[in-house]
């Protein structure tokens, strides 16, 4: 027997989750994944919602699928129909335990060393709220909506955000005693000479990140990572000098400051998902961060 064809009306909400999953990871493998259901179910529903809609919604190619304009404009729809389903869930759940999964994406040290204490403290008001923190060297792209929340040193441009600045966070030299061997180090003008732990392709996102040209010109660099851990663990074997931020704790590693003051100072950002920003669960770890950040950012 043959797929029967829903007309438009006829169509069931879990049509319309397939084809905004589609939308959001461009394949259909990973859009089953998330929505549990086999990737054959997927192709089935999304024929269905393109032949309810009279229209082709997604070029197919090898890379996976994108939306066509007649795609756009449809997504854009359901993604207001979804809100309105999101705002009715937060409606019923008023008064209740608060629960559900939130995810976090972040860097991956603000995430480690920062947002994981932070969840601590929100464990202690709402336990049955289950945390997913994504994290990445790298530039977190939340445009697919693979995180609810988003934490990051620059304000994502992204319409679908509400974004809040946290605090500025400000960045110092380090090392250890093994590579100063008693050397006092006063002042920019002393590093001539040293040695330098950098970024591999620096972020350019992060302006930290590219403090050492502002300093000292044509400067040695004897170790590059992309993890700011793994640069903070060369320092603390005496390889060199290193910029952290103070919530990397770099003291318990034996590093000290080196020269007072900061040598970059970058704001931290905190951003939500707009149609999820007044769910209960979401707005709770929302403003859980948001407290917890500007505190630890602020002493």
């Amino acid at each position: 027997m043959g797929t029967k064809h829903l007309s438009l009306t006829q169509l069931g909400w879990d049509h319309l989750r397939v084809l905004l999953e589609v939308a959001r990871t461009g394949m259909l493998v990973t859009a089953a994944r998330r929505l549990g259901v086999d990737q054959s179910t997927i192709s089935r529903r999304l024929a269905q919602v393109e032949f309810s809609t009279g229209g082709t919604l997604f070029k197919r190619t090898r890379q996976g699928l994108s939306l066509t304009p007649l795609g756009c404009e449809i997504v854009a729809r359901v993604e207001r129909m979804e809100a309105a389903l999101l705002e009715i869930q937060g409606l019923t759940a008023q008064g209740q335990e608060l629960t559900g999964c939130v995810t976090i994406a972040s860097m991956e040290g603000v995430g480690s060393m920062l947002i994981a204490r932070s969840v601590k403290a929100l464990a202690e008001v709402h336990p049955q709220i289950e945390i997913h923190l994504v994290t990445t060297s790298n530039y977190v792209d939340i445009a697919r909506r693979e995180a609810d929340i988003f934490v990051s040193f620059f304000e994502p441009v992204a319409a679908s955000l509400v974004t809040h600045k946290i605090a500025d966070v400000h960045f110092h030299l380090y090392a250890n005693d093994d590579y100063l061997q008693g050397r006092r180090i006063e002042q920019a003008e002393d590093l001539i000479e040293d040695t330098f732990i950098g970024y591999i392709d620096d972020p350019t996102y992060l302006p930290s990140a590219r403090w050492l040209e502002d300093i000292v010109p044509n400067a040695k660099i004897g170790f590059r990572a992309t993890s700011m851990f793994s640069q903070m663990y060369a320092a603390a074997e005496g390889l060199g000098i290193v910029m952290l931020p103070p919530y990397a704790r770099a003291e318990a590693l034996g590093l000290s400051k080196i020269i007072p003051g900061s040598f970059a100072v970058v704001p931290l950002f905190i951003s939500v998902q707009q149609d999820l920003q007044f769910l209960p669960h979401i707005r709770a770890v929302h403003d859980s961060l948001l407290a917890y950040l500007g505190e630890t950012m602020g002493s």
